[in-house]
């Protein structure tokens, strides 16, 4: 017998935890397991069909249970790796069918100066791995048929290659769910309060089955809706019978005993009740009263119409309307011939209208408060002169003046329309006629013939619209009221009269006690007469507390206690002490930042930093130098993005931002660590990163047992408006022996080719770039083979062991040699004044430099 046969694997209490749920939850877990995903429509249907069966106490060979062991061994997830973006499209400038390849080592650094793509590149990565921070992807403005972005993705699970084909509709893809991206974006968000990025395994299971109860019940929700009851209502004259208000209390548990001695109706019972039925058909009380109730409100709402009518359209509205009119027409005549006489002979259109009177009255405040403050407007004493053009005036114009005063003052035009406003708003009173339909009711209601109403509704019709237009009282046809009248007072007598009657009627012991005992006896008619209706009712009813018992069992109040439990265990704790450690491998030490969490019901957690020690209420953010809140953020970002133990890629687009030298470092360290487990993917525009990564790979591959990381270096280039070229080796990038074989062997072939054949421009281009690349090549030099490395740029430490005696072999003549290379193609890789410009390159004399200086390195490294 084996070991493991011997030792079987031990229920751990989470799993204990799981067995303890209902049956149909742990087949749930079982089959989320089996499957490693959340599960399809069918599943959760037979999962709804296995939850009402066991809230029935059925049995069914489709429950499972949790085997031990096997919830860990799905938790545990392949290392996943990015191997290379293929075939861009639609991705800002970057070139269509770009390519970004991340080479075989765990540490890919992605070179390049502002503009060449890196953004671009950082914003698909998010895209497709579904970033919390991630930004909105445009195609190419300058593009004049741009296309949707789409790009291929070579991608390692568990070294097995995988294709991935992704456009913006497909969202971002499973397999690279769990990689992170931090950059300026996701700095933010951690410096504010946060939902955690990732949930342990178990709190992950736990999210999974809450999704899975939550669809169970809606499922059993859904069932339930689908029944819907069938039972006819009870009939309003029955409702407060005994037998109605027992089917109103009908339950599922209601037996059919109950339901059989409800609904018995005997031919004795019927009997009785056609028997007591002919002794109060005489007047069916009750209903007559409600009946009776109905016309005296109608009746109240005719009378409250007529009265609105009559008093509307008697003959004091008619004089009313008469006099309105005519003060109206006086004024209004009054006013025009006032204006005909003072205006007339005006020289100019539009004297006396409203913008003219506008003009007047501001030339009046003018003359009285500055050119003429003692005399009355206007001015027409002698040497007075117009305040609005200031000339003399003469007799016609003083005379002029004084009439406009005097339309103006006497306030005819103002009078005229106070009354034509005081007309009009009389009109809006005259009340308006119901329409023909409602007429022909109210008439038919007080007994009057559809011809008779209709004339009365012509000839009060006419009246009004004589009443609005103003006609004397001679000439109105005068409107009787006295019928209609009449007809409401005889009206409201005949129902008042019935109803008092009526109520007394009821007064009669007897005959109430007979009608309740026939509303018994109907009821009882009624309720056999829909028996099997009845039946129907409680069986849906038994089906929906079944439904409803189910649903009790599906509700995920015990699942989220979990959760929150294991959110305070695994998520919290874990979380507070990560950070610590993250904080402090940063050289952020010394900041004084804590995590602060907080619940958000279901098993959230939410993160956000708190300044310790602060009598304050503003964040660190506020508070913290620029470079201390980046440390911050990124220390918070590893926290809770490491805790998952997922061997997924990080992407990180410019971590040293705003860092300091020692930062810088701290932060290439902890990079490169993390290489050691899993892939790291860094864009930069810094050359200091590149020199630091170099170094602490170069550093840690020494340190025993630490293991080897070799960096990727990948520079992207920019052409015009075209971004995202990934550059061949350089002269830049090489050593520089290799780089001058390049330079001779290459660029100075090319170069005189294009000069034999006369293309200027070309020689030229290509000419600058190889004197900018020799250039770097001598600074290389100095730095890489006269200094023999010792010192180097963007790189705080000096490497003497076993260099150092190296520089004891330099000469005057060699510092003379280099200094003049140095000086003399500066011009190419520094801008210079205007007033000196370059000259044209002399091919032979760069020739002869290049292989001076490769003779040069040559005879120096040789040299004892």
């Amino acid at each position: 017998m084996s070991r493991i046969e011997q030792e079987p694997v031990v229920m751990d209490d989470f799993e204990s935890w799981l067995n303890g749920r209902p049956k149909w939850l742990q087949t749930a877990a079982r089959m989320m397991i089996d499957a490693k995903r959340q599960l399809s429509e069918g599943e959760i249907k037979e999962l709804s069909r296995l939850c009402q069966l066991e809230a029935k106490g059925q049995t069914d060979p489709g429950f499972l249970s949790i085997v031990p062991g096997t919830l860990s061994q799905a938790a545990t997830r392949p290392p996943v790796r990015i191997d290379e973006i293929l075939d861009v499209h639609g991705l800002n400038a970057i070139k269509a069918g770009a390519n970004l390849p991340f080479g075989n080592s765990n540490l890919a650094v992605i070179y390049g100066q502002n503009g060449t793509g890196k953004s671009g590149f950082a914003r698909l990565l998010k895209q497709v791995c579904g970033s919390r921070s991630k930004d909105e992807i445009r195609s190419n403005v300058f593009d004049p048929n741009p296309t949707e972005c789409r790009a291929h993705f070579k991608v390692s699970v568990d070294g097995n290659s995988v294709d991935v084909h992704w456009d913006i509709p497909s969202g971002p893809h499973k397999a690279l769910r769990q990689a992170q991206v931090f950059d300026s974006k996701a700095a933010q968000q951690y410096m504010g309060r946060t939902e955690a990025c990732y949930e342990p395994s178990r709190m992950k299971f736990v999210s999974a089955l809450i999704t899975t109860a939550d669809a169970v019940n809606v499922e059993l929700t859904r069932e339930k809706e689908h029944l819907k009851g069938a039972l006819p209502a009870v009939p309003g004259s029955l409702s407060s019978t005994t037998e109605a208000k027992w089917l109103q209390t009908l339950k599922s548990t209601t037996t059919a005993s109950s339901i059989d001695k409800e609904c018995l109706y005997t031919e004795e019972l019927d009997r009785e009740r056609i028997e007591k039925e002919a002794l109060l058909a005489e007047k069916d009380i009750s209903g007559r009263l409600q009946a009776i109730g109905k016309e005296k409100t109608a009746l109240i709402s005719i009378d409250t119409t007529m009265s609105t009518l009559q008093l509307g359209s008697n003959d004091a509205a008619v004089l009313e309307l008469v006099d309105l009119n005519d003060k109206a027409v006086k004024a209004r005549k009054v006013s025009e011939e006032a204006a005909t006489a003072i205006f007339g002979k005006a020289e100019l259109e539009g004297v006396g209208s409203a913008t003219w009177q506008q003009m007047w009255e501001h030339a009046r405040a003018y003359s009285t408060a500055a050119a003429y403050p003692e005399s009355a407007f206007p001015n027409v004493s002698p040497e007075s002169r117009c305040v609005l053009c200031h000339q003399d005036l003469d007799n016609a114009a003083k005379a002029r003046l004084a009439g406009f005063e005097k339309f103006v003052t006497d306030g005819l035009e103002t009078a005229a329309k106070k009354a034509e406003t005081a007309l009009t708003d009389r009109k809006r009173r005259i009340p308006a006629l119901p329409s023909q339909a409602d007429w022909l009711v109210h008439m038919s209601t007080l007994g009057f013939e559809k011809a008779e109403a209709e004339s009365w509704l012509s000839s009060l019709k006419t009246r009004l619209e004589r009443l609005a237009l103003g006609t004397p009282l001679v000439g109105q046809q005068p409107f009787d009221w006295s019928n209609i009248n009449d007809a409401v007072k005889k009206k409201s007598s005949t129902l008042a009269t019935e109803e008092a009657s009526l109520v007394a009627l009821q007064k009669d012991e007897h005959r109430q006690v007979m009608h309740q005992r026939v509303l018994t006896l109907q009821a009882k008619q009624w309720l056999s007469q829909n028996k099997s209706s009845i039946v129907a009712e409680k069986a849906r009813l038994t089906a929906v507390a079944s439904l409803d018992k189910a649903s009790r069992s599906a509700a995920t109040n015990s699942l989220t206690t979990k959760k929150n439990e294991l959110a305070k265990t695994e998520l919290d704790a874990g979380y507070q002490t990560r950070f610590v450690n993250e904080l402090k491998l940063l050289g952020g030490h010394r900041i004084p930042v804590s995590p602060q969490s907080k619940s958000g019901g279901k098993g959230k957690i939410t993160f956000g930093l708190n300044l310790v020690g602060a009598h304050c209420t503003h964040g660190p953010e506020y508070i913290l130098s620029e470079g201390e809140t980046r440390i911050a953020a990124l220390a918070a970002f590893l926290a809770d993005t490491t805790g998952s133990n997922q061997l997924a890629p990080f992407i990180f687009d410019d971590p040293i931002s705003s860092l300091d030298q020692d930062f810088e470092e701290k932060v290439v360290e902890r990079l490169v660590q993390l290489s050691h487990t899993r892939q790291v993917i860094i864009f930069t525009h810094r050359l200091s990163l590149v020199s630091l990564v170099d170094s602490v790979t170069d550093k840690l591959s020494k340190t025993p047992g630490m293991p080897a990381v070799k960096p990727t270096l990948t520079s992207l280039r920019r052409m015009d408006k075209t971004a995202g070229i990934v550059a061949t080796q350089s002269a830049r990038d090489a050593k520089p022996a290799n780089a001058l074989k390049g330079l001779i062997d290459h660029t100075i072939k090319r170069l005189k080719k294009h000069q034999e054949n006369a293309e200027v421009d070309s020689y030229e281009v290509l000419a600058k770039s190889a004197c900018s690349d020799f250039r770097i090549i001598v600074e290389k030099t100095i730095e890489f083979i006269l200094l023999a490395d010792v010192v180097g740029r963007f790189r705080r430490a000096i490497n003497t062991q076993g260099k150092l005696h190296k520089i004891a072999k330099v000469t005057t003549d060699d510092c003379s040699f280099i200094d003049d290379l140095m000086t003399r193609y500066s011009v190419f890789e520094h801008a210079q004044s205007e007033e000196l410009p370059s000259n044209a390159l002399e091919l032979a004399v760069f020739e002869t430099d290049v292989t001076a200086l490769q003779n040069w390195i040559a005879e120096f490294s040789a040299r004892k």
